[in-house]
């Protein structure tokens, strides 16, 4: 799993290499001029802060931490300009977010000496909306700036082996649940013509909610984090 998150994430800097080589080889005159709307594809990496008790607990009784959750996230912006300048922008987005990383219990193993383990997989969802700021609307590259808040949708779940009562069982635990957060994001953005164009940028995502069903009484789920993303736009 960390050598296809390490290839990932290589592979996202070579696509803002070459896009940021290709916009800054072109002539200075070729700048293109905003349109009114545009469809945003965008793929990359999210990585969980794991700042709450459900996660500091985790921590002392397992290997492993929140970042270890690691893992692709995809989703799609509609962007619509409303200034008529290109400055000012509303963004419509969504996005899909699933890590799972095997955990061994920290302190017992089996009857062979071999490591208790279970498997964690966090599922998010968002659905968010905000403002997005061009800071040179009409550039070869165009930096930007933006903000906004929506609906986190999660589903977290526990499937493996534990100790209980000094014995070992098998067990899934489950939860999910849906929430309000909200978003910082910067990038860039590099046309190649009027109607197509590449991006790059990050965001962070601050969000968290309370756990119930199976895991009830084990405090708040942090469901922050950072993005790493990059895709292509086109505009219209």
């Amino acid at each position: 799993m960390h050598i296809e998150i390490r290839a990932f994430r290589a592979a996202l800097v070579a696509l803002g290499a070459i896009a940021l080589s290709a916009a800054t080889a072109a002539p200075a005159s070729a700048q293109y001029h905003h349109r009114d709307n545009s469809l945003r594809f965008r793929g990359g990496l999210f990585e969980p802060d794991g700042n709450s008790k459900y996660w500091n607990d985790a921590e002392e009784l397992f290997t492993g931490n929140a970042s270890d959750l690691e893992d692709a996230i995809v989703g799609m912006d509609y962007e619509m300009d409303l200034t008529g300048d290109g400055r000012l922008s509303l963004m419509l987005s969504g996005s899909a977010y699933e890590g799972q990383d095997d955990r061994e219990d920290a302190f017992f193993v089996d009857q062979f000496d071999n490591p208790i383990v279970h498997t964690v997989t966090l599922d998010i969802a968002s659905f968010t909306a905000g403002l997005k700021l061009n800071l040179i609307p009409n550039g070869p590259v165009r930096p930007y700036v933006g903000a906004g808040g929506g609906y986190y949708v999660w589903q977290l779940e526990e499937r493996g082996d534990f100790v209980f009562n000094d014995g070992i069982f098998s067990e899934t635990f489950k939860d999910d649940g849906a929430t309000l957060g909200y978003y910082f994001l910067a990038g860039l953005d590099i046309p190649f013509n009027e109607n197509w164009g590449v991006f790059a940028e990050g965001r962070w995502h601050n969000a968290d909610d309370e756990l119930s069903n199976d895991f009830e009484d084990f405090g708040k789920l942090d469901l922050s984090g950072r993005e790493l993303s990059a895709g292509f736009a086109w505009t219209f």
